[in-house]
């Protein structure tokens, strides 16, 4: 994985938008001062690609927001086997903000998204693309340096546990605690299933089944001879049974008749009353038609009652209709007078709308007005409207002149800083040049006295007359004077080198910040510039516009709105409603005549209808009441014939369906009589001599119920003990199944305990960190001998840590004796090799360095540089986080990261 492009916004110090290019990078400083954000460049990295950081893992992650911002970006673009990717996160204070976005650059120059399957589909994703996890991803590009310095000089039980942690080997602790768990867990189970074994399945056994069988066979037999006994009573039974039915059929046989000779003289009386009402039958129409006339005399009489009553009331319901009328002619000649005030009301009611179109209401007065003149008033208004414009834009005018000199307040003031920025850039070079010279100075004179303290350390060796050990001349002197204090000098030349690279950023620093103002306050005189000459031109406009405007056009047309209000007041209140009022009375009062005439047309309809109506009642009347004096008469000659009254008549009718029932209840009865003697007969011949005896019928069903009851308990017993047998077979099944578990447990609990002994005795880790060890001690002395110009090789010597130094014969001495530039060196070593096993068959194309430089001497720091420069070769990117601007200048590119109030920014400077 080779990072091309990072793009990030509101993650941690970068407030701003921040975008950081990678292309053409091979060996890079990432320099700026402590807290400008050098370290979360490398934060966004790990967490657009996998949603957590080093520093906070996957939680907490609020942290990453920048104070006082809703949310954050971040976008890398970078390159795995020649493909090109992009993944996107962004985050916000609730969840629902939080979004992952990842795609691929095809052939044509197109983003393919390759967003699908959730947040946890698309970070697999990504993980599958780049090849690592989080923490391979973390260890093996992020090198952790001064934890190779403790793999380098420590123990062998410190380096172990340190590799242990680097290369994720101390998960063979959690493998001993999950093969210890599960070793309990057998144990427990084997113990468990032998309990249950002794306890609930003791006298589960194939010889109490066997005794389950013969009884269940036993029961079975007693059970076939209760069926045969039982047939044997069901037999006895029916046959009983079906006496018992004919004995019945005779009682309830010999019960119908006599109930049928007692019902004999209820019978003959009916046919007696149905024979009278024969006879009765053809007064009935006689009788009925009397009534009837009768009753029809009586409505007739009634309805001519009603007819003179309707008479009367429509009479004096024409004589209302006429005085209607009457008073509605008379209320008819007020029309002309009501048409012509609606006439006024309407041009009253026309004045109204025209003073509301102006702009006025009735209540409008000016001590002067002026007769109505619309064409006049128009041209006023239209002067008033101008005037009014030009006023508003004078005020936007004089809003947009202050805006203008506020602007150029803020232009001087910007150009003061501009000022004061150059002079203290200016005191900042002088200051950085005369720090320099103070530098080189300390530095001289640290170079002086360590010739001096070297040669008065070889000042023991040297005998006058005899050759030097260092440049084998003979010695004519020997130096003397005092050792000086290299520690003081050293720490001179530390707070020299401090203060001039405090003095170099702050003249960077000082650089961006007069760029930026430059770039404002040039921006803004073009901005300035263009203002001015539009305020002049609106002035201008202004003015001729304002010239154009004569007199007090405002007050003219109040004069002449007054004049008009005058004229609609002088109409009343409301001419509209008065009109509306008006017309409304007029269509009154014709309504009210039109009602009028129709009513008297409608009451005199009425009383020539209720007229002609008694008339017609009167007449029917007459006729009803001679309808029923003949019915009378013909009816009391029939009732005279018979020897009957009215009353006896009415009382011996019946209706005929009754009649025909008590005929056919008469003939029914005779032939019931007939049929009970003959069925009564046939029963007594089948019944036959023999007796029928209704306790020997009950005695058979007792014995019949107590057989049931027997051949039911036998065959449920029967069944109890099948079932029980069915249950000891499953429980001698389920026993089987149990004992091979138990089984199977006690040999796997033998598997697991011994794996736990051999993990807890630790040698399975040993031996994995035995090959790591080894592994990297091959790489990591490769590739010193490659950063060192051939000089060191590094070997594992008596469980230490040793280096070969090729250039004095291959001598071979302990690391501790390294200096900071040949530890530094081993440890780099180190760390890539640890890198490059981590990685496994991935080929890493990015790999960055962190801080751990600050301590080395120049000699030390001279070292550094060179192995950097060596790396460049290995065809991957390095990047060295540090704040030593003596090593950064010595790299080829730089990425410098400054801090403001604005935030940080990054920037990218070469040679």
């Amino acid at each position: 994985m080779r990072p091309l492009n990072l793009e990030l916004q509101g993650f941690t110090a970068f407030r701003q938008f921040t975008a950081l290019d990678f292309s053409g990078l091979d060996l890079f400083a990432l320099v700026g001062p402590t807290g400008s954000g050098k370290s979360s460049l490398l934060d966004a990295m790990t967490f657009a690609l996998y949603g957590q950081t080093a520093r906070l893992g996957a939680s907490g992650l609020d942290a990453l927001i920048a104070q006082g911002e809703r949310g954050l970006s971040v976008s890398l673009t970078f390159e795995v086997g020649g493909q090109t990717y992009r993944a996107s996160r962004t985050k916000g204070r609730k969840q629902a903000e939080n979004e992952v976005r990842f795609e691929r650059l095809d052939e044509d120059g197109r983003w393919t998204n390759l967003s699908d399957g959730g947040a946890k589909g698309i970070s697999e994703r990504i993980r599958r693309v780049v090849g690592l996890d989080f923490k391979t991803f973390v260890r093996s590009v992020m090198l952790p340096q001064g934890e190779f310095s403790r793999v380098l000089h420590g123990t062998g039980k410190e380096r172990q546990t340190l590799l242990g942690e680097l290369t994720g080997l101390d998960h063979v602790a959690a493998m001993q605690r999950v093969s210890s768990d599960r070793a309990k867990e057998l144990k427990h189970e084997a113990q468990s299933l032998n309990a249950v074994l002794a306890g609930e399945y003791a006298g589960v056994t194939p010889e109490a089944a066997a005794t389950l069988r013969a009884e269940r066979d036993e029961v079975h037999t007693a059970a076939e001879r209760l069926t045969d006994e039982r047939e044997r009573l069901q037999v006895a039974q029916t046959r009983l049974r079906e006496q018992e039915r004919v004995w019945k059929a005779r009682e309830e046989a010999a019960r119908r008749l006599s109930a049928l000779e007692a019902r004999a003289a209820s019978v003959q009386a009916g046919a007696a009353r149905a024979a009278q009402a024969r006879r009765v039958a053809a007064l009935l129409p006689l009788l009925d038609a009397a009534e009837r006339a009768r009753i029809a005399a009586e409505r007739e009489g009634r309805d001519s009652l009603q007819a003179e009553q309707a008479l009367h009331r429509a009479q004096q319901a024409e004589r209302a209709a006429q005085a209607a009328l009457s008073a509605a002619q008379s209320q008819e000649a007020r029309i002309p007078e009501l048409e012509a005030r609606a006439d006024t009301l309407r041009e009253a009611e026309g004045d109204a709308a025209r003073l509301r179109r102006a702009g006025g209401t009735p209540q409008t007065t000016h001590p002067q007005p002026l007769p109505w003149d619309e064409d006049v008033f128009l041209t006023a208004r239209d002067g008033a409207q101008k005037a009014e414009k030009n006023r508003q834009e004078r005020v936007q005018i004089e809003a947009q002149r202050a805006a203008w000199q506020a602007d150029q307040e803020r232009q001087r003031t910007e150009q003061a800083q501009m000022e004061a920025l150059t002079a203290e850039q200016g005191r900042a070079e002088r200051e950085g040049k005369a720090a320099k010279a103070e530098l080189d100075r300390a530095e001289a004179a640290l170079k002086e006295a360590q010739v001096t303290a070297g040669a008065a350390a070889y000042r023991a060796h040297l005998h006058l007359g005899e050759p030097c050990p260092l440049c084998e001349q003979p010695v004519q002197a020997l130096p003397g004077g005092e050792v000086p204090d290299l520690g003081a000098l050293e720490r001179d030349v530390s707070a020299r080198r401090s203060a001039l690279e405090g003095r170099r950023l702050r003249y960077k620093e000082i650089g961006l910040e007069l760029t930026a103002l430059r770039r404002a306050t040039e921006a803004r005189a073009a901005t300035l510039r263009d203002w001015e000459e539009q305020l002049a031109a609106r002035e201008t406009d202004l003015r001729a516009a304002e010239a154009l405007v004569s007199g007090d056009p405002q007050t003219q047309a109040a004069r002449l709105l007054a004049g008009l209000a005058a004229r609609v007041r002088a109409a009343g209140p409301d001419a509209a409603r008065a009109r509306q009022q008006t017309l409304h009375d007029i269509a009154a009062i014709r309504t009210a005549l039109q009602r009028a005439q129709t009513e008297l047309a409608r009451t005199q309809a009425e009383a020539s209808a209720a007229g002609a109506t008694l008339r017609g009642v009167q007449a029917g009347a007459a006729r009803r009441t001679q309808e029923a004096e003949d019915a009378r008469v013909a009816l009391l000659q029939a009732l005279t014939a018979v020897g009957l009254d009215a009353a006896q008549a009415r009382a011996a009718a019946l209706p005929e369906a009754e009649v025909a029932a008590l005929e056919e209840a008469a003939r029914t009865h005779t032939a019931q009589l007939a049929q009970g003697r003959v069925a009564l007969a046939d029963l007594d011949r089948q019944l036959g001599a023999a007796p029928f005896d209704p306790a020997e019928l009950a005695q058979v069903a007792r014995d019949l119920i107590a057989t049931d009851a027997a051949l039911s308990a036998a065959r449920e017993r029967a069944g109890q003990l099948a079932e029980q047998e069915r249950a000891l077979r499953e429980r001698l099944e389920r026993k089987a199944g149990i004992e091979a578990r138990a089984l199977v447990a006690s040999q796997t609990f033998d598997t697991w305990q011994t794996l736990t002994g051999s993990l807890k005795a630790n040698e399975f880790q040993q031996f994995l960190l035995a090959e790591v060890e080894a592994q990297l001690l091959t790489r990591a002395g490769l590739l010193l001998h490659e950063i060192s110009d051939g000089r060191y090789r590094l070997a594992l010597q008596n469980g230490d840590y040793v280096v070969q130094d090729l250039w004095n014969a291959g001598e071979v001495r302990g690391v501790r004796t390294l200096s900071g530039g040949e530890t530094f060196l081993a440890s780099l070593s180190l760390a890539i090799a640890l890198s490059d096993y981590l990685a496994g068959n991935k080929v890493l194309g990015a790999l960055f360095l962190d801080e751990g430089f600050g301590t080395l001497d120049p000699q030390a720091l001279e070292a550094v540089a060179g192995a950097l420069e060596n790396l460049r070769t290995q065809g991957r990117m390095v990047g060295v986080v540090t704040h030593v601007e003596s090593l950064s200048e010595r790299l080829p590119s730089r990425l410098l990261v400054t801090k403001s109030v604005a935030g940080s920014s990054v920037q990218r400077l070469e040679g």
